[in-house]
């Protein structure tokens, strides 16, 4: 009886390694696929589950962790070389909309609904939370002393990360309303506006150091490179500005609409337009080097090449130098693709919460 019970418990073991091993199977890119594309896999990582916590809806590369953030409002912090997971809860009420995540030194910052929450980075651990001051327009951003949330209204409030703000926060209004999260550096925090307009403040809540005006409305975040910062706006121009003095260092037309946010690595500034695909820009003397057609979100870049994706949701690799196309694979089952600025890393997102990693063999 007891050997039959046994027997039974096993073969059901079994069956649950199989299932396991099959949906695994089903969500991952094959390591085949990865190889004709010079990748592999350094690792992959379950986050939530879809009946219960709802599909991903956000991924975030933040100072070495990824933040995955599904519909429920359950964030999970992975190390974003091992994939190794540090903690994990719900953040807020569920039933509210939780906005993308942000992350300093020592905290991360996520709205749901109109309250901002404050967490330890290391732990998970609530810190604090207040409602804001209006309606968020998008997440919050932070600098290493303040956490910034954009309004619909045309306002950022700024607010100590370390809980000490007791009184009105710091506010600034903007023209236009802010749909994107700001950007911080270590010497502004910036944003743009639907109005187009591209500002820049001082990160400890100082004040504002500059105001440029475009012909058309910002959809997109800012770029950064230092010195400078980068917006693309609708009237096909991309900005790039220096972020302390506010001197317009160069302007250049590419014919189309920028929505996506600029993203700029050493030497290059590469631009998703509305029509024309990839475009990469000399980021000192705003000179075009190549345009890739059929581009439609940037991945990351390694020094000879560039990872993207089309239309048809496939991996596309460029090289560097040339925009010329070297290969592809498909992306099945991957719903969320994080664009990455800082590292050559490529993170991959199935909506059921399959997280992984993707870089070059020899990487």
């Amino acid at each position: 009886m007891m050997q039959g019970r046994t027997n039974r418990v096993a073969s059901t073991c079994l069956v649950m390694l199989f299932a396991a091993t099959s949906l695994q199977a089903a969500v991952l890119v094959p390591e085949s696929d990865a190889r004709r594309c010079g990748l592999t896999r350094a690792w992959f990582a379950q986050v939530g589950a879809l009946q219960s916590t709802g599909p991903v809806n956000h991924v975030r590369y933040a100072d070495g962790l990824v933040l995955v953030q599904t519909e429920g409002g359950m964030l999970t912090a992975l190390d974003a070389e091992t994939g190794r997971r540090y903690w994990g809860g719900q953040v807020g009420p569920r039933g509210r909309v939780n906005s993308e995540a942000t992350a300093s030194n020592n905290y991360i910052a996520v709205l749901n609904g109109s309250t901002l929450y404050v967490l330890d980075r290391l732990t998970g651990n609530e810190l604090w939370h207040r409602r804001v001051g209006g309606a968020p327009g998008a997440g919050p951003t932070a600098s290493s002393t303040h956490v910034f949330v954009p309004m619909v209204d045309g306002r950022v409030e700024g607010y100590a990360l370390d809980g000490s703000t007791k009184f009105d926060p710091w506010v600034y209004k903007s023209a236009g309303r802010v749909l994107n999260p700001p950007m911080a550096t270590p010497h502004s925090v910036s944003w743009t506006t639907e109005q187009g307009y591209f500002y820049a403040a001082d990160p400890a809540a100082g004040g504002i150091r500059f105001r440029l005006e475009t012909n058309d409305a910002i959809h997109a975040r800012p770029g950064y490179w230092p010195p400078n910062l980068f917006a693309g706006s609708s009237d096909g121009f991309v900005y790039a500005v220096n972020e302390v003095s506010g001197n317009l260092d160069w302007r250049f037309s590419i014919g189309d609409a920028v929505n996506e946010p600029p993203v700029a690595i050493g030497d290059r500034v590469f631009l998703v337009s509305q029509f024309r695909g990839l475009t990469c820009l000399d980021a000192g003397g705003a000179e075009e080097r190549w345009v890739a057609p059929g581009i439609t979100q940037f991945l990351a870049a390694s020094k000879a090449r560039v990872y993207a994706c089309d239309a048809a949701n496939r991996l596309i690799v460029l090289d560097v130098a040339t925009g010329g196309r070297l290969t592809s694979m498909p992306l099945v089952d991957v719903s969320v693709r994080l664009t990455n600025p800082s590292t050559d890393r490529v993170y991959l997102v199935g909506e059921a919460g399959a997280v992984q990693c993707l870089h070059e063999i020899r990487q």
